[in-house]
């Protein structure tokens, strides 16, 4: 453990989080990209002291952590732990568990008939991050909800969206550095390792196509895809979606999207003449 002493303040980390600018930012990237779907919050809880100190009830029953995600986008929030997920391949990438050779070998994803050699499926599970496999990390259990019923920092938000609305977050997270993300997409583990452990491991956006089991279990539209971005710029990438809006959007998604913004009584500093 590093030196601290005990005149310094270590434990000034933000916990708390401003509900009005949260909620403001949600209604604003949701009217600007006219989102189906509520963002979704989600935040790691590695003991069990802090998962039982949340205020949050528990989720009822057993389902998969992508079924999780698209309940929470239909305005709940709860926590969730091991004992309430069905899907092995969730819980050892999110560190609710320990992996175990058979998935580390690639012999699980062989068995999908998804790859034409064991020697691919285990290259294949090689390339999926996992705290299971990479930082051996331990978690308690994970809190998910609807992005405006978050009263403590999420670690990263979850987006479900149509192909443009995609390439409108990309251009917004691109907007003030012009930096790509850093995707990592492999139609394999949509949710649990795509849209969740790379943004947490990467600190970048990620973009994930979904996999076929996440498509079955949650019953997604073909048009539908997830974006999923680190907390910490995601007030960032909604600037930088208002900041491209003028030469990204057509004339007649402007007109949308101020009409959008009247409905709700709020103004726009758009011009539907410029730009495309």
């Amino acid at each position: 453990m590093p030196y601290k002493h005990e005149n310094l303040d270590f434990g000034s980390v933000k916990y708390e989080i401003n509900k009005e600018e949260l909620i403001e930012n949600n209604e604003n990237i949701k009217l600007a990209l006219d989102l189906e779907l509520n963002p979704v919050g989600i935040k790691f809880i590695y003991t069990e002291e802090e998962y039982l100190n949340l205020k949050e009830e528990e989720i009822k029953g057993k389902m998969a952590y992508c079924q999780m995600v698209k309940r929470a986008t239909r305005n709940h929030i709860f926590k969730m732990k091991y004992e309430n997920n069905v899907c092995d391949g969730a819980t050892t990438a999110l560190g609710l568990e320990k992996s175990n050779k058979r998935i580390e070998t690639g012999e699980e994803y062989y068995s999908y008939n998804l790859y034409e050699t064991k020697a691919a499926a285990r290259r294949m599970r090689s390339n999926i991050k996992s705290f299971s496999n990479y930082e051996n990390q331990e978690t308690f259990g994970m809190l998910i909800g609807d992005l405006d019923k978050f009263d403590l920092y999420p670690d990263l938000v979850i987006i479900i969206t149509n192909p443009y609305q995609a390439m409108r977050l990309v251009q917004g997270y691109e907007y003030h550095s012009g930096i790509k993300p850093d995707i990592n997409m492999g139609a394999m583990q949509a949710l649990c390792s795509e849209l969740t452990v790379v943004p947490m491991m990467t600190g970048s956006m990620n973009v994930s196509m979904f996999c076929p089991s996440t498509r079955m279990l949650c019953k997604w539209d073909d048009s539908q895809m997830g974006v999923a971005i680190p907390f910490e710029k995601y007030y960032k990438t909604i600037e930088g979606v208002f900041g491209t809006m003028a030469t990204t959007d057509s004339k007649d998604k402007k007109l949308d999207i101020i009409a959008r913004f009247k409905e709700k009584g709020k103004n726009i500093n758009l011009n539907p003449d410029i730009g495309y």
